[in-house]
């Protein structure tokens, strides 16, 4: 084959691979922001209507929808709902790249590497287990620091075969912050994000039944953590402004 003829094809080849779109792919994303214990799910749902893209955040079984979306230089701009941060990030071929950028409640802000892929339906563990412990019910949260700003928080967690999901019980925002994890085993993985915040809490089941851990919050260095099972009161209380008095804010540690 002549020389020539070789190498436009594999200028061809190496051009569709790397192909800029203008608009993403319509379906869910599995996305992840990369974070000092590993990678941080959560889903993304696009679709086109009348060739304008738009963008949801799926948590809890419901869809919030970005805002002040935009098209610039083949790149996705977008400022995701409930304090989930600023999206910018590269239309590849049924992918996402790039960067999110989250301000917490202090104003520091931070910024994490994105990546987002169509069609990879999994949360932490893409083989998922078939024994699995069950973490339903009400959890307190406490990490290593010993400061005042150290306060314990309550979990409230569901769970379905491996997918665990919840909310983060607080007295102080109106607005919950949703949890997002997987049991694998013993392993379990929860994490959150929303609200200017991105958690990760890696843990497992210990010989009491606790969750035994690390934690990492923004871009906080790992702390030593557990979740215990709050099995006296907590759980048969319905009324939410009761449970709101159990949690307390939580405080984002700095380097």
């Amino acid at each position: 084959m002549n020389k020539f003829i070789l190498i436009f094809i594999l200028f061809v080849l190496s051009s569709a691979g790397c192909t800029k779109l203008t608009t993403p792919t319509a379906g869910n994303y599995r996305a992840t922001i990369e974070i000092g214990g590993g990678t941080i799910p959560f889903e993304l749902k696009v679709e086109t209507k009348d060739g304008t893209p738009h963008l949801w955040l799926l948590q809890n079984s419901e869809a919030f929808a970005a805002t002040d979306l935009r098209i610039k230089d083949h790149r996705l701009l977008a400022t995701l709902p409930n304090g989930a941060g600023q999206l910018n990030a590269a239309i590849g071929q049924n992918s996402l790249e790039g960067e999110l950028q989250l301000t917490d409640p202090r104003g520091e802000v931070h910024q994490f590497p994105f990546r987002a892929s169509l069609d990879s339906p999994y949360r932490f563990v893409a083989e998922s287990s078939t024994d699995n412990a069950d973490v339903s019910g009400y959890w307190q949260l406490s990490t290593s620091r010993t400061d005042p700003l150290s306060t314990p928080i309550t979990l409230q967690l569901t769970q379905s075969f491996d997918a665990i999901d919840g909310k983060q019980i607080t007295a102080s925002s109106a607005t919950p912050q949703y949890i997002y994890g997987q049991a694998h085993g013993d392993d379990i993985y929860l994490s959150a994000l929303s609200a200017g915040q991105a958690w990760l809490f890696i843990s497992h089941v210990n010989s009491q039944g606790n969750l035994e851990g690390k934690l990492w919050i923004n871009s906080s260095d790992s702390l030593a953590a557990e979740a215990i099972p709050m099995k006296e009161g907590i759980p048969e209380l319905e009324n939410q402004d009761e449970l709101r008095q159990v949690g307390l804010p939580w405080a984002v540690p700095t380097r």
